[in-house]
């Protein structure tokens, strides 16, 4: 009976002692370094209590937690959005314990680099957030599409990629240095994944914001995302010879140049040169022609033409962005053939309800 009773209130003073135990809550991670695009991180979380998960009122990333609450050992998933703002970015998750007294308190801490550049097909593309509001590339493109190859043949204009203009020569050049500082030259086609003489009447206005050969999340800039960059892009809704509207509020435009100034642009980091130089082709054309004084940076946006040579081709065009040496260096919008030449920027695409 002696030893029954021992058990017995040994069993009472361990409830006992059980009921007033401390809460303990603890974490195996307590610090990541999160790059610009975001991530998701699993967390190990040790408790003997129920528990509360926190995201701090002074947070500045965007993430969730999953779960937000429990009871025991978890495993909690932190999943931190892309960072779209042109600073770093910190986070603070707080785990505490449901009980008002003898709380216990573990925290993550999170820290999200900048958005500065983006890897595609082997490259770092330094990127920036222009005065429009958007994240533009500020380098040329020089991707290679899947099934192309880059050429210096100026009758290869089914293939659509070429190699950068040697300005002192006009022709075609492979040396690396180029390649780096003016990107590759492309179709429209290309540009967009397309299948050669794909464009036509019917389908021209179809690949408005497509992606392209931009990465996931970017895509190729539209008119209207030209247009509010630049201001004036000639033989469209945005043509200054008629109504100017709004579009002279674009960052780069100046009212004294009456035209979108390359200094301007350059200043904001856009990075462009009018000496870059460009192919030009027609739909009939057997072979493109190289010309050294302007640049053409592609949209996704096409216009329709007349049909044109003994196949019925059409001479569709898309427009984009001309820097020239006029008008004290311009850099406004234009039209240009979807055959020939012209050089690729990328620029983010905005989540629906989301500004960046």
């Amino acid at each position: 009976m002696k030893k029954l009773f021992f058990l017995s209130a040994a069993a009472l003073t361990f409830a006992l002692c059980g009921c007033t135990k401390d809460p303990v809550i603890d974490v195996d991670e307590t610090l990541f370094n999160v790059p610009a695009e975001g991530a998701s991180y699993t967390v190990n979380l040790k408790a003997n209590t129920a528990w509360v998960a926190e995201i701090t009122a002074e947070s500045t990333a965007t993430l969730a937690v999953e779960p937000e609450f429990g009871e025991g050992n978890a495993q909690v998933t932190i999943t931190v959005a892309e960072n779209l703002q042109v600073t770093t970015l910190a986070a603070v998750v707080r785990f505490t314990s449901a009980t008002v007294s003898n709380s216990a308190i573990a925290e993550v801490t999170l820290s999200q680099a900048r958005l500065e550049t983006v890897s595609w097909g082997g490259v770092d593309y330094p990127v920036k957030k222009l005065a429009d509001g958007n994240f533009w590339f500020v380098e040329n493109l020089r991707y290679v599409p899947e099934g192309k190859e880059v050429s210096k043949d100026l009758t290869a204009l089914d293939n659509g990629v070429w190699y950068p203009v040697d300005a002192a020569t006009k022709t075609l050049t492979d040396n690396a240095d180029s390649v780096a500082r003016k990107g590759y030259l492309y179709s429209a086609e290309a540009a967009l994944g397309l299948a050669p003489k794909t464009v036509n009447n019917d389908n021209y206005a179809g690949y408005e914001g497509a992606q392209g050969i931009c990465p996931s999340g970017w895509h190729i800039p539209t008119l209207d995302e030209i247009a509010n960059l630049v201001g004036r892009v000639a033989a469209s809704k945005y043509d200054l010879k008629g109504d100017p509207g709004p579009v002279v509020t674009a960052p780069y435009w100046s009212v004294e140049a009456g035209a979108a100034q390359t200094a301007i642009a350059n200043a904001d980091g856009f990075n462009i040169s009018n000496t870059n130089g460009y192919i030009n082709a027609a739909a009939t054309a057997t072979q493109g022609t190289v010309l050294n004084v302007m640049t053409y940076i592609l949209s996704s946006t096409g216009g329709p033409s007349s049909k044109a040579g003994h196949e019925g081709e059409f001479n569709n065009q898309f427009y984009g962005i001309m820097v020239a040496a006029t008008l004290g260096g311009s850099c406004n919008g234009a039209a240009f053939n979807y055959r020939g030449g012209a050089a690729v920027r990328c620029i983010k695409t905005k989540l629906s309800g989301t500004p960046l």
